[in-house]
C-alpha cells in the first residue's frame, strides 16, 4: 500500500496535530509579551515551535509504511510545522529584517539562501501532498524536502547556535537519527493490502 499521501484523515488525527500547533503558535505570540524584545522573541520562538513540530513530523514519516494513520500524522505534523515556519519567515524577513534583500545582507547568502530554498521546497511539498492525487505523489520530493529540513535545522541549531536552543538541536538531531537507525535496522512491516 502506498502511503505517500494522507488518506481518510480522522478528527482524532487532525486534533492530535492541531492542538499542539495552535498552542505553540499562541506561545510564540504571547510569551514575548512578558518581557524582552517582542519581535525578536517571536522570531526565535517560532523556530523553537517549528522544531517541536518537526520531530513528530519526521519521525512519523520515517515509519509511514506501517499504516495509514502513522502516515497521516506525519503529513499533518509536517503541515503544522510548515505553517509555523511561515510565521517565522514572515517575522524574520519583514519585521526583523527589511525584506528579502536585507535578509541576504544580514544573514549572508549561504544561510539566507538555504532558508529561502527550504521554504520553497517545503511549500511545494505541502502543496503537492494536499492538492494532487496519490498517483502524482513523489517519494523523492518528500524525501528531499524532509532531508533538507532535517539538515538545515540540525546544522543551524547544533552548529550555529548556543545555549538552550543548541540543547534542543541536540535533542532534535538525536531523536531523528535514532529513529532513522531503527528504521534502517528493523524491518518495519508494510501495511497489508486487503483484497
Amino acid at each position: 500500500m502506498n502511503h505517500d499521501k494522507p488518506k481518510a484523515v480522522t478528527l482524532a488525527q487532525f486534533t492530535a496535530m492541531s492542538v499542539p500547533t495552535v498552542l505553540l503558535i499562541l506561545w510564540t505570540m504571547f510569551a514575548p509579551e512578558l518581557g524582552g524584545a517582542l519581535e525578536l522573541g517571536r522570531t526565535k520562538l517560532t523556530i523553537w515551535a517549528t522544531t517541536f513540530l518537526l520531530v513528530p513530523a519526521l519521525a512519523f514519516w520515517l515509519f509511514r509504511t506501517m499504516n495509514q494513520a502513522i502516515a497521516n500524522l506525519g503529513y499533518l505534523f509536517w503541515t503544522g510545522a510548515w505553517v509555523v515556519f511561515l510565521l517565522h519567515a514572515y517575522w524574520a524577513i519583514f519585521i526583523i529584517f527589511d525584506g528579502i534583500a536585507d535578509t541576504f545582507v544580514q544573514q549572508g547568502t549561504l544561510i539566507a539562501g538555504g532558508n529561502f530554498f527550504l521554504l520553497a521546497v517545503w511549500t511545494l511539498d505541502v502543496a503537492l501532498i494536499w492538492l494532487l492525487p496519490a498517483r502524482f505523489q513523489s517519494f523523492w520530493v518528500q524525501l528531499i524536502a524532509r532531508l533538507l529540513a532535517f539538515l538545515i535545522f540540525a546544522l543551524t541549531l547544533v552548529v550555529l547556535r548556543g545555549g538552550a536552543i543548541q540543547i534542543l538541536g541536540f535533542i532534535f538531531t538525536g531523536i531523528l537519527v535514532a529513529g532513522a537507525l531503527v528504521r534502517a535496522i528493523v524491518q518495519v512491516p508494510a501495511a497489508r493490502v486487503e483484497t
